[in-house]
């Protein structure tokens, strides 16, 4: 496209306004609209509090209900006796007690197809507010799974969700971990923790670096857990009796690779029956992974994705 330009005062080539490419889209109407919903969601103090220290804790009175909550713990239950063959004991421990790694807990993978409450629960106004300032309009859902943390007698590691990816990391956010918590947080239930702070390092954490500055994440059951792809963090060992449980929302940038495939098998039912953010959720817009015929004309070949920082 022909762009018409002027010289601005300093001698500088400009883009006259409103003759510009979908590279170049005006971010103005974006960061206006999404600080409506930040304001309208009452997050400005938690989206201040991922800008200073890297994580938040949205309380469950600001965002949702105890009753979708109480649905939401029992979908996640059904799910694992669904796939374990028994249904977990969240009080005394149960079934998931013999797993790989005990830090790390029971995955109950690829959830999100399995029951209409995990849709709802990932287009949850406040996930979706995040995400885009975090991650921008186009981000995708890497993951939505279960996870069941029994007793255990160690940590786990600190680490930051930027795998795959070279020191420096951008100081730009290109991951997103939204955790809603189906249990108490409590240093004693194997609660999350972090450095505050971390995520300014751009860096994963050297062996055994960052402990002393570690710091529980405790929050009543309902609770959204929120941190950006940077932020160093792990879990301590669960010393009570039963089970923590949760559900982990993995968002990521548009131009990289999902760990679940929802594309090749979310139906047009439902599709049809979420608004359009789902769609991109799913990763419609985005056309890689075509072979010798091309992008596959279902998806748009990237003509909504942007430049700018909430694209």
């Amino acid at each position: 496209m022909e762009a018409q330009s002027t010289t601005g005062t300093a001698g500088k080539e400009e883009v006259a306004v409103g003759k510009v490419d979908w590279f170049g889209k005006d971010i103005a109407p974006v960061a206006t609209r999404l600080w409506s919903e930040i304001k309208a969601l009452d997050l400005a103090e938690h989206i201040a509090e991922l800008e200073v220290l890297g994580l938040t804790v949205i309380p469950p009175e600001k965002f949702t209900t105890r009753d979708f909550v109480g649905r939401l713990r029992s979908a996640l239950l059904d799910m694992a006796e669904i796939r374990f063959g028994e249904r977990p004991d969240l009080d005394h421990g149960g079934p998931t007690e013999a797993v790989p790694s005990r830090a790390v807990g029971q995955m109950i993978r690829y959830v999100l197809l399995e029951n209409p409450i995990f849709e709802q629960a990932v287009m949850n106004p406040a996930v979706l507010a995040l995400t885009t300032y975090m991650l921008g309009e186009n981000a995708i859902l890497s993951t939505c799974e279960g996870l069941i943390k029994p007793q255990c007698d160690d940590d786990f590691f600190l680490h930051c969700d930027a795998f795959f990816m070279p020191a420096p990391l951008p100081m730009v956010p290109q991951t997103l971990n939204l955790t809603w918590a189906m249990t108490d947080y409590t240093r004693a239930n194997g609660a999350l923790c972090y450095v505050p702070g971390s995520h300014r390092y751009c860096r994963q954490p050297r062996a055994n670096e960052g402990w002393s500055s570690a710091v529980p994440v405790e929050a009543p059951a309902g609770s959204l857990i929120v941190w950006g792809g940077n932020t160093w963090h792990g879990a301590l060992r669960r010393t009570a009796p039963g089970q923590r449980l949760s559900l982990l929302m993995f968002m990521m940038r548009p131009g990289m690779r999902p760990q679940e495939d929802y594309r090749s098998r979310v139906t047009a039912e439902i599709l049809d029956r979420n608004p359009p953010r789902f769609r991109k959720l799913m990763g419609f817009h985005v056309a890689y992974g075509w072979q010798e015929k091309g992008p596959d004309p279902r998806f748009d070949g990237g003509a909504s994705v942007g430049s700018h920082y909430w694209d």
